[in-house]
């Protein structure tokens, strides 16, 4: 909790499953006040890709930005939006 009395948005880490494979999935808030945008890190081909969700105006969250997300990743979108909303803050 912030001295203001505010409950934080945190970062977190979640397990999901990726082509079969269990993969950790980080995810870095961008703003600690309010759920809204965060940079999401994944594991492809040996690397770590950073790519970004955001809220929409319907309230929805979304990967931003054509071709960032890699291809295996696109369809967990549902599943990142509710990480996020289910997310502990404190």
């Amino acid at each position: 909790m912030s001295s203001l009395g505010w409950k934080l948005v945190r970062n977190f880490e979640q397990n999901f499953i990726v082509e079969g494979q269990e993969v950790t999935v980080k995810f870095v808030t961008m703003s600690c006040v309010h759920k809204q945008l965060y940079q999401v890190y994944v594991p492809y081909n040996g690397k770590t890709v950073r790519f970004h969700i955001q809220k929409n105006e319907a309230g929805e969250f979304k990967i931003v930005g054509s071709g960032v997300c890699p291809p295996p990743y696109l369809p967990l979108e549902a599943d990142f939006a509710a990480a996020i909303e289910a997310s502990p803050v404190g």
